[in-house]
């Protein structure tokens, strides 16, 4: 392989016993802008993505749905994810989630789905557009009841799916604004469940009320022809852009059961541990032996093989486990 080949090229050829694509490679190079130039973070979070969407891996999201599913339509109508068109002024990409949608039921919600239908989304809009890219997402609260929160709404697939983007996909949840909260009595509770409590500090940003989104962004700026009418923006109506996305996943659905599938045949190559730590492991021990060299050391198995003599019970096999006081050249129990 050519020196100048990138880090897919090269990380593909180490790990993978199969051909890549071009538009795997295009993925695999995202992996060190993602972790900031560092290749040895990039190497172990590509093998993660990979593990994760194996046999192995995050099957219950990743490979167990289909965007012709009951469940998965039913989420359609029950929750809004909707990823813009166009990026922010600063090059980031914005997601924006209505949990729950105005037309949902009070009926609990199927974290299930809904974090599935999220990842096939991220899977086809990385294809349309596999550069870099911050991801900003705004998760839009204020119709959200106790009652959706029970039962089936499992934190356990929200905490998979947090861990897959902070530490496996190959693009990072940059910011997530929580929007109108001031109906929220329990938001420490909202954040523990689905598993965005640990980022509170570092990602996660709360807002009580439905400000514009361009006041949440700080600096960066979005232009208001890409926000929907909710939000001050002229794109189009969170139902109609969200449509959009459904009928989407529903044409692309040949497809994403044909990536997940190649993932789940991929296997990864062995990780082959450098000899030099078995060298030094050895010496150690080498070590060791050389440093106590000078004292009489009496080991359990020459204990057992010394009192095996007698024949009595007591001080023989069983009586080979008791207490040894060790002098100079003899030893007695």
């Amino acid at each position: 392989m050519s020196p100048a080949a990138s880090f897919g090229e090269r990380w593909a050829r180490d790990n993978l016993d199969r051909e890549t694509s071009p538009e795997e490679i295009q993925t695999l190079d995202l992996f060190p802008v993602t972790c900031g130039g560092d290749l040895a973070e990039a190497a172990k979070r590509a093998r993660r993505y990979y593990t994760a969407r194996g046999a192995s891996g995050l099957t219950e999201l990743w490979h167990r749905s289909h965007p012709d599913d009951e469940d998965i339509l039913s989420s359609c109508q029950d929750a809004y994810i909707v990823p813009l068109r166009v990026r922010s002024v600063g090059g980031r990409r914005v997601t924006l989630v209505r949990l729950p949608a105005p037309t949902a039921l009070d009926r609990p919600l199927c974290a299930h789905a809904l974090l599935s239908r999220w990842l096939m989304i991220l899977d086809l809009r990385l294809r349309e557009d596999p550069t870099p890219g911050e991801e900003v997402v705004f998760i839009d609260v204020c119709d959200l009841q106790p009652s959706h929160l029970k039962n089936h709404f499992r934190g356990s697939f929200w905490k998979d799916f947090v861990w897959c983007m902070k530490s496996v996909y190959p693009i990072r949840f940059s910011e997530v604004h929580i929007i109108n909260t001031q109906r929220l009595k329990t938001m420490s509770l909202l954040l523990l469940h689905i598993g965005l409590y640990p980022w509170r500090r570092k990602i996660v940003h709360i807002h009580a009320n439905g400000e514009q989104i361009n006041n949440a962004m700080a600096v960066d700026h979005f232009p208001i022809e890409g926000l929907p009418y909710e939000y001050g923006g002229k794109a189009g109506a969170m139902k109609d852009l969200n449509d959009e996305w459904t009928k989407k996943l529903l044409l692309n659905s040949k497809w994403l059961a044909m990536e997940n599938q190649k993932f789940y045949d991929t296997e990864l190559k062995l990780k082959l541990k450098p000899q030099i730590k078995r060298a030094r492991r050895k010496s150690a021990v080498r070590n060791i032996c050389n440093t106590n060299a000078s004292y009489d050391m009496l080991t359990r198995t020459h204990s057992c093989r010394s009192l095996y003599k007698k024949e009595d019970m007591e001080e023989g096999t069983h009586g080979a486990y008791r207490t040894l006081k060790v002098t100079d050249r003899h030893f007695h129990v």
